[in-house]
């Protein structure tokens, strides 16, 4: 209503502003050019007040119309936000439809094929190689020719004489072809180049680092769904036997032999089991929600691992593993590149402290001719020569960037040193988990030997009135905890294994069996390479599907 009162009276105002000025344009019109411009220039001045004041409320309205309500605001944030939401689902709809989706049984070598496939994290990373490559694309500028086509249009206002002779022409047309060569730039020409290559190996290094911290994410989600699986078996069949042994009790009872309080501590024993077959259930599709996501997959997947929590002792030593580590991770090898870069752009800015040289060679076509300016007619003119350009004085723009690329190239230098302490403690941390994990797989080992042996002679005591309700269930606990020990004592081997060749820089494909390998071999390079090259135009495709389906949108 607000909005529609002031559409009326801002029209109505318009229509007395038009009248007011055709009558006086139409009084000016009929009267001499010499009153006629004093007039205009005194229009303000012979306006009555009731018309001045009608004017300045039309600006205050005018201003005001700017002034969008609080209801306006609320209704444009909610249809934008109605439209984010259609947007979403259809993009949710059509990414259901393409997205892959798994069956069966799924090992670990698959689960790292479909995460570097279609993990979009990576594809994102991907697309990196592409500014690298029009980065060093970008590069060659420094050294290649320039190629300028020109042309111009000049009109003036008087063209110089001589009697009859005529030195130009009012209308002056020109088109010029310049190629210029740089020659010499104080040593930019070759730094930008070697710049624009080290710049192409740290995006490499960042692939690769991205590469290994997937696959590291990856086997230890994968892991994380084997061990959650084995707890709930145990969960399982911890229910089971106390459900059994619940209704033993209650044979018992009825036979005089067990009494009330036996059964209600059977029962609650029944309970605190099935509590912590919940919580492993609720666990399971937690860890296999985020498998999903890391493979990339349809969430409606329906998969088994065929995995297995096994043991396997590892044979690394701290010198190998510290070896493996300097040749392999990407962070150190891209610390590395990156001094080399940082000192090239610093090349790049001493470099402004020699002259620039460079060759050029132009034709040009112009009417008048360039020859001969008395001729009105089209000519032809070329020129070539060097042109060279000494900066005396920048305001001290040189010095101000030579200091901060120096900090810059010692800020790499401290950054590799510290890369290296990083990864001289995550190996020491790494073969000091391992070291721990094995001890307590072996202790966890001979723990449910026992344990399943305790609880055995538990039963035969508590048949033949040997052992008491209580000893029987503290067996069956003992059992849970020895066997949920166990699986979780191989877990943690399995994740220290993991964590060493992540801190070697060797995890590519990760195999729990032969953590001592320090490099990788060619059929795993390959098997990279492939998978890499298929995630790198699946991600190139994705992305045109999207800005098309975003066009179509807009439309």
């Amino acid at each position: 209503m607000k909005t529609h009162l002031v559409l009326v009276i801002q029209c109505g105002i318009r229509a007395l502003l038009r009248r007011r000025l055709k009558e006086e344009a139409s009084s000016i019109v009929h009267r001499p050019f010499s009153v006629a411009a004093p007039t205009c220039r005194g229009l303000l001045r012979r306006m009555n007040p009731s018309c001045l004041m009608l004017i300045l409320a039309a600006l205050m309205i005018f201003m005001l119309v700017g002034c969008v309500s609080s209801d306006k605001f609320y209704q444009d944030v909610s249809l934008s936000r109605e439209t984010a939401y259609r947007q979403w689902a259809g993009r949710k709809e059509r990414q259901q439809q393409s997205q892959t989706h798994i069956s069966g049984e799924l090992s670990i070598e698959d689960c790292l094929k479909l995460a570097l496939v279609n993990n979009k994290v990576l594809q994102s990373v991907i697309q990196e190689k592409q500014v690298a490559r029009g980065e060093r694309m970008k590069s060659y500028s420094a050294i290649l020719p320039a190629v300028d086509l020109s042309t111009e249009y000049l009109r003036k206002d008087k063209i110089a004489s001589f009697g009859p002779i005529t030195f130009g022409d009012l209308d002056n047309y020109s088109t010029s072809l310049r190629v210029t060569q740089p020659i010499f730039a104080g040593g930019a020409i070759p730094a930008t180049i070697n710049a624009g290559k080290l710049f192409s190996l740290l995006t490499d290094q960042t692939v690769r680092a991205e590469v290994q911290g997937l696959t590291y994410t990856a086997v230890h989600t994968y892991y994380d769904v084997l061990l959650n699986q084995h707890l709930l078996q145990i969960s399982a069949d911890a229910v089971r036997s106390a459900q059994a042994h619940l209704d033993d009790v209650k044979r018992k009872r009825q036979g005089g032999v067990a009494s009330d309080f036996d059964v209600l501590r059977a029962e609650v024993e029944l309970s605190n089991f099935q509590a912590e077959l919940i919580q492993n259930k609720n666990a399971i599709n937690l860890a296999k929600a985020q498998l999903i996501k890391e493979m990339g997959v349809s969430q409606d997947s329906d998969f088994i691992l065929s995995g297995k929590l096994d043991y396997c002792p590892s044979e690394m030593t701290m010198e190998r593993a510290v070896e493996a580590a300097f040749r392999n991770r990407p962070d150190l090898i891209s610390g590395e590149f990156d001094i080399k870069y940082q000192k090239e752009l610093l090349k790049i800015n001493w470099s402004r402290y020699w002259p620039t040289i460079s060759g050029f060679y132009e034709n040009i076509w112009s009417n008048p001719d360039p020859h001969q300016s008395t001729m009105v007619r089209w000519g032809h003119l070329w020129q070539a020569g060097f042109a060279a350009t000494l900066p005396i004085f920048d305001g001290l723009s040189r010095e101000g960037e030579v200091i901060q690329q120096k900090a810059r190239v010692r800020q790499a230098q401290i950054g590799l040193i510290d890369t290296e302490e990083t990864a001289l403690f995550e190996l020491t941390s790494a073969l000091l988990s391992i070291q721990n994990a094995a001890e307590f797989v072996e202790s966890q080992r001979l723990n449910l030997t026992r344990a399943e042996e305790g609880l055995r002679l538990a039963e035969v005591g508590y048949r033949e009135g040997i052992n008491t309700q209580v000893e029987m269930i503290d067996a069956q606990a003992a059992l849970t905890t020895a066997s949920a020990n166990y699986y979780q004592s191989i877990y943690s081997h399995i994740v220290a294994e993991l964590d060493l060749q992540k801190a070697m820089g060797t995890l590519t494909t990760f195999q729990a069996n032969s953590s001592d390998s320090k490099v990788e071999d060619d059929e795993s390079k390959a098997t990279k390479e492939a998978a890499l090259g298929f995630a790198e135009r699946r991600a190139s495709a994705a992305f045109i599907n999207e800005r098309e389906n975003s066009q179509n949108e807009s439309q």
